[in-house]
């Protein structure tokens, strides 16, 4: 004689009456700090670590809004409609060590991190001491945010 468990027994009883049970349970996540919309490709670290990678173009502004995921693909953030998807990465932050005057190529800047960022872009933006979020997503090159904008370079250990 088979012994059926109880989930068994509920999951015959749920087919037997014609109701399907979830495939997916939907999760929540939520955003590390300040949330300023999704545009394609921008990056956002996830309280608890992952990053979460906008492929929509919104604005919506909060502080540490909830992201609904089913299984890696965003479905809403801040209780509204947003495509996205999760990735496994981590997102470090840190400051340049002085005064930043925007990207010219081969430029070097030191971070209070102990690393080096040598630009390979131009951009022109002043700004002292500004923030740096460098984003390590699993199988890319480290994306690099100063002062809320993203430039092309590489980093290095001093």
């Amino acid at each position: 004689m088979k012994t059926f468990s109880v989930v068994t027994a509920c999951l015959l009883l749920i087919g037997a009456i014609g109701l399907s049970a979830p495939a997916n349970a939907l999760e929540q996540y939520t955003i590390d700090g300040e949330f300023s919309g999704c545009e394609y490709g921008k990056l956002y670290a996830l309280t608890g670590g992952g990053v979460l990678e906008c492929e929509d173009l919104q604005i919506d502004i909060g502080i540490n809004p909830q992201v609904i995921a089913d299984g890696r693909r965003v479905l809403r953030i801040n209780e509204k409609e947003m495509r996205g998807f999760l990735r496994d990465g981590q997102m470090i932050t840190t400051r340049v060590s002085d005064e930043f005057e925007g990207c010219d190529y081969d430029k070097v800047y030191n971070l209070d991190n102990g690393l080096l960022f040598q630009c390979a872009s131009y951009h022109y933006h002043y700004a002292y001491r500004p923030e740096v979020k460098i984003f390590v997503v699993s199988g890319r090159k480290p994306i690099v945010s100063i002062a809320g904008d993203e430039y092309r370079g590489q980093l290095f250990r001093k």
